[in-house]
């Protein structure tokens, strides 16, 4: 709620008014209220979030005063609270030309214009409503930057609150937006100016401080965002994204036990926060501790045991630790609660395969590619396997599927030109080859490795030869 309507909302008169217009409501008599008292009565039930009563009142408003342009503007009001812009627009029409003059008649529009998308529409219904002005511009430029926050055209808004902050240089709530608005657009070195600036004014602001370290973090300086964190904690001991933020930027260094040591701090915090337990997992698991990661991952299948991560990284352990059985247990749950992940599918398709369920292996890699055909490891896998149990036609038809996705792929190219060549398809293998080798020298130590069972011609060797280096 405003500040500004706060007191009057609060007050003995304003709520007998209101009584007396919700009697009328309830009861469908009829009931005169002035003007100003439905711009009150408007006001309080779009501060209260009360959107279609505050539209009810704003039409019997109308109703009872069809010339208030007031009323017209209060209505316009609604719309945009409800984020009907077109709407909002159409009445502006009807408000008097005499109202062009006035500069709340250009804010509205504007952001009824952010509202439909219309940008450059918006901005300048904004800077002549500015411009005609004769008060304070402080609050509209604060109005107008939210409008296009709201819009999520963030370098819009920065352009009006530099000009807020140029009035009031000391207004925090400026300067921390255009902290996070430079952030939203990727401008991470403006956005630790304006964080910096703030802690200047107020050092003791664990939000400023994280958000702080997240921008650190986008600019891979991991000790800089850390220290960050490290700040927040001190102001709040119980921030626990501080603790989630600070476990993440230690394994993004590789720095897992450190990780798993913060990591540890925020389940202390949220004991039962699956995501949390997640990641622990996996930290244990990037360290080495298998069976530590297996435990954390059973954990998280007795509290949810429809979480579907938990029941995955249970089944990698698993997979690691050479218990294929086991592990293809677990993977098939994780698919029950999640059938499109294809990280789910290709990794029961290795287990298949490691284990010796060839047939099975195959069907897992090609719903991988079924369900996402920009998937270029299954494509490969899928083909790989179907060569190694010398299904070489079929690896061929697979092989151009994937080409029709990535139909310059050096990698793909050379797998296929292999195909040409065991089937002694040899000028068409050639052609590949090289087409492939063009791209990329490097794809020819593939080729050799995936040809040792195969004797190469004169011809061949010549050709490897050129691009070897």
């Amino acid at each position: 709620m405003s500040e500004k309507n706060e007191p009057v909302f609060e007050n003995e008169e304003f709520l007998i008014l209101l009584q007396k217009y919700e009697r009328m409501r309830s009861s469908k008599s009829a009931a005169f209220f002035d003007v100003e008292e439905f711009e009150q009565i408007i006001d309080y039930y779009l501060d209260e979030f009360q959107y279609d009563n505050a539209a009810e009142a704003a039409r019997l408003g109308s109703a009872q005063h069809p010339a208030s342009v007031e009323i017209k503007y209060k209505v316009v009001h609604v719309y945009l609270e409800q984020g009907m812009g077109k709407q909002a627009l159409e009445m502006l029409e009807y408000i008097p030309t005499w109202e062009h003059s006035n500069a709340e008649f250009y804010y509205l529009k504007g952001t009824a214009q952010c509202v439909t998308g219309r940008i450059s529409d918006a901005e300048k219904s904004f800077d002549l409503g500015l411009s005609i002005s004769a008060e304070d511009p402080f609050e509209a430029l604060l109005n107008i930057a939210i409008a296009f926050e709201n819009a999520r055209q963030y370098s819009h808004a920065i352009k009006y609150l530099k000009k807020a902050h140029e009035i009031s240089p000391e207004y925090l709530s400026v300067i921390y937006d255009l902290g996070y608005f430079h952030e939203r657009i990727d401008k991470y070195n403006r956005s630790i100016e304006y964080y910096q600036e703030y802690l200047d004014h107020d050092p003791f602001s664990e939000n400023v401080w994280y958000n702080l370290g997240v921008a650190y973090f986008k600019l891979e300086q991991p000790l800089k965002a850390i220290e960050a964190y490290d700040y927040s904690l001190a102001l709040n001991p119980d921030y626990a994204s501080a603790y989630f933020n600070k476990a993440n930027t230690y394994a993004s260094m590789g720095k897992y036990q450190l990780a798993i040591e913060a990591i540890s701090e925020f389940l202390d915090i949220e004991p039962e926060n699956t995501q949390a337990l997640v990641f622990l997992g996996d930290a244990y698991e990037q360290s080495g501790q298998l069976k530590k990661a297996l435990k954390v991952y059973k954990k998280i299948i007795e509290i949810d045991n429809t979480e579907s991560e938990g029941w995955f990284g249970a089944g990698m352990v698993q997979y690691q630790l050479n218990n294929y059985d086991e592990s293809a247990i677990y993977l098939l749950k994780a698919l029950e609660f999640d059938n499109q992940n294809t990280d789910y599918w290709i990794n029961l398709a290795y287990v298949y395969e490691e284990s010796g369920r060839k047939e099975e292996a195959l069907k897992c890699f090609a719903q991988t590619v079924k369900i996402d055909k920009t998937d270029k490891e299954g494509w490969n896998a899928l083909a790989a396997l179907l060569i190694e149990m010398n299904n070489v036609s079929e690896a061929l038809v697979v092989l151009n599927g994937a080409l029709v996705v990535f139909p310059d792929d050096e990698t793909l190219m050379t797998r296929m030109a292999e195909c040409h060549f065991r089937l002694g398809q040899k000028a068409e293998g050639l052609k590949l080859l090289e087409k492939a080798m063009k791209k990329d020298p490097k794809v020819v130590v593939e080729f050799l490795m995936n040809m040792e069972d195969q004797v190469l011609d004169a011809v061949t060797k010549k050709l490897i030869s050129k691009y070897k280096k």
